[in-house]
């Protein structure tokens, strides 16, 4: 559909209600939806530290109560880019969300599986995938108890001490979690890179409108590919998008 008309759909007009020049300004921001901005900040991977968010048995596993099954498939792309930034110095940290009866807020009443158990605090389903075998100097993060790896934590101290500046965020789900993460980063003043094959949920639309969100206002949206050149061979991208735009 041509966004003029989802637009209207969406809200339920018709173009006789448009304003002058609203037709062009819909066409812009559509475009801007879609535009990489490469130019914003340079991936220097001293600077970096990887965030690899709920990436636990329970949403992991092919027979998980919350399964996300691209997710299980991304599994090789996200061990990819763990071992490029292990290699580039990079920091590795992981989350795990879990629920206990103090801390479940409302997640109960949305999530099913939830109420019957799942990723509930102490039982193996709340653990890290297996096939994900952290390093003993790479911090995981169990203490979560909602989609914002940054709330009630300490991630942002972590980062802080090990003098990052730039997150690389990976995981599931991506509309909820991970998008939680990158949104309260950027508002914290790191940098986001959102890896767009190696985040992960279980609706298409969702996926879509999550990374055209993070590419028009939050960070960079780039493949695993696409990172781990910037952190092995430098960040091609981010120099030739700044001489495109140079004045």
């Amino acid at each position: 559909m041509h966004p003029l008309n989802e637009y209207l759909n969406a809200y339920g007009r018709g173009e006789e209600d448009l304003l002058d020049g609203e037709r062009e300004q819909i066409a812009a921001a559509d475009a801007d939806y879609d535009t990489d901005k490469h130019w914003a900040f340079e991936i220097k991977p001293e600077e970096c530290a990887l965030i690899v968010v709920d990436l636990q048995e329970d949403f992991v596993g092919p027979d998980g109560p919350m399964r996300v099954p691209e997710a299980y498939r991304q599994l090789p792309r996200v061990q990819a880019l763990i071992e490029a930034c292990r290699a580039a110095g990079v920091p590795v940290l992981y989350t795990e969300h879990t629920i206990a009866p103090d801390v479940a807020h409302d997640f109960p009443a949305f999530w099913p599986p939830i109420a019957n158990g799942a990723i509930a605090e102490g039982t193996p389903g709340a653990k890290l995938y297996h096939g994900l075998k952290p390093r003993d100097d790479e911090r995981v993060i169990s203490a979560k108890h909602t989609y914002d790896s940054f709330a009630g934590t300490d991630l942002d101290y972590a980062l802080r001490c090990q003098g990052v500046r730039t997150l690389i965020v990976c995981g599931t789900l991506t509309n909820f979690c991970c998008e939680s993460t990158a949104r309260t980063g950027y508002f914290l003043g790191y940098h986001i890179v959102f890896g767009s094959d190696v985040n992960a949920t279980d609706n298409a639309e969702a996926q879509r409108a999550t990374l055209r969100t993070m590419r028009r206002g939050f960070g960079r949206v780039m493949d695993h590919q696409a990172i781990m050149a910037a952190l092995s061979e430098g960040d091609t991208l981010h120099r030739e998008a700044k001489l495109k735009t140079a004045p």
